[in-house]
């Protein structure tokens, strides 16, 4: 399948995603550094940030799902939630307080909640279901690729400018021309699909079938355990990488996501799914395993592994739901799954900076670790849960 042949609205979907990422990741590879270093946050308060951002996803993202679904439309919530979000990012310039950047982060993230299941709806609704795969990958291929570009904008500028906090500012107030690019992009080259609007005034359990439910559990339980980010960049620098070297080790998270989103969709296309969501559960088991070495070269092979795991873990999803969800209640699908898993992540990160704090920088990814290996496990023996729809 050749990326010419997509729907020029996922590509422009894509190219939207593409200039968004690489606005965010200018930002977040130094945000954890910036609180600790600059704003003398704790890691308990960076977990607490971290987690009540996620959590301000996870209460609208459902509630934006179920109202595109009523409203019959996808494209103007799309550009509200993305226009929210380039505007609030590089506010973090203005930042004195770490209860200033949490309010630019929870800012950030309840825009990312209104504009998630629409726009995943959108591209749903362009996707026949024997690609899906294909197409979710294409998209997670733009994310990581406009991450990259992120990311590695952000080691130059720590490279040449020097690791000051005014270098660290600098990034920030950059990052909003990539993000108004996104939006003129999503404006005026992506099109709205009209479908009939849901009848249901409330949303109803029994109106999503029974494998959608089944991926919901394993993936929540999975992200009650599993470790992001801002931990890996935290433990970065716990492990001796040094400060300017962080934004370069994120790079590379990025860019094994993005070169492994498309060949992940494909290979989950032929094989099925479930059982490559299975194997990037057992992916990430190793990744945070070698984080928790304590070493340099751990944080780099823990890095690597993230980025293939990234390329798959919401991809899979989002086709999984993209090929069981009927046409009307696909936002309200993806509303219901992120904000399961916006919870979840909620009480990981809380639990993580917690556990860091009092008991040291290696038990929150063993624990990750070993509970990724357990759920790879049953989701490879639920396999056929979910591939017979």
């Amino acid at each position: 399948m050749k990326i010419v042949s997509l729907n020029r609205n996922i590509i422009a979907l894509g190219a939207n995603s593409f200039f968004t990422d690489f606005s965010t990741e200018m930002i977040l590879p130094l945000l954890p550094i910036f609180l600790e270093r600059f704003l003398h946050a704790s890691k308990s308060e960076i977990g607490l940030i971290e987690g009540t951002a996620e959590f301000g996803v996870a209460m609208l993202i459902a509630l934006s799902g179920f109202y595109s679904d009523r409203l019959g439309k996808r494209k103007g919530i799309t550009v509200f939630g993305y226009g929210m979000s380039n505007l609030i990012k590089p506010l973090a310039f203005f930042a004195q307080t770490a209860t200033m950047i949490a309010m630019i982060r929870i800012g950030d993230r309840l825009a990312k909640g209104v504009r998630v299941a629409p726009r995943d709806a959108l591209i749903s609704a362009y996707t026949p279901k024997e690609i899906s795969g294909f197409v979710f990958g294409f998209h997670k291929m733009m994310d990581g690729a406009g991450a990259l570009a992120g990311s590695l904008t952000a080691f130059g500028v720590l490279w040449f400018w020097g690791e000051s906090e005014s270098s660290f500012r600098s990034v920030f107030a950059i990052s909003l021309i990539p993000g108004l690019i996104s939006m003129l992009i999503l404006v005026f080259l992506v099109t709205d699909v009209p479908f009939t609007p849901a009848s249901i005034r409330r949303f109803r359990p029994e109106a999503l079938p029974t494998p959608f439910y089944v991926l919901v559990g394993f993936q929540s339980l999975f992200s009650l355990f599993a470790m992001n980010y801002s931990f890996m960049l935290l433990k970065a620098e716990n492990n001796g990488i040094a400060l300017v070297m962080i934004p370069l080790a994120y790079a590379l998270y990025n860019l094994t996501q993005s070169a492994f989103a498309i060949p992940i969709g494909k290979a989950a296309d032929r094989f099925g799914k479930p059982a490559l969501l299975a194997f990037i559960y057992l992916a990430f088991g190793s990744g945070a395993l070698a984080m928790a070495t304590g070493s340099i070269w751990g944080v780099w092979l823990g890095f690597g592994i993230y980025g293939f795991f990234a390329g798959g873990f919401n991809a899979l999803a989002k086709a999984i739901i993209s090929d069981t969800a009927p046409q009307e209640l696909k936002a309200t699908a993806y509303g219901v799954y992120y904000t399961a898993v916006g919870i979840m992540t909620f009480i990981s990160l809380s639990g993580a900076g917690w556990l860091w704090d009092h008991y040291g920088s290696n038990i929150p990814f063993i624990i990750a670790s070993s509970s990724a290996l357990l759920l790879a496990i049953a989701l490879f023996s639920m396999r056929d849960r979910l591939n017979h729809y």
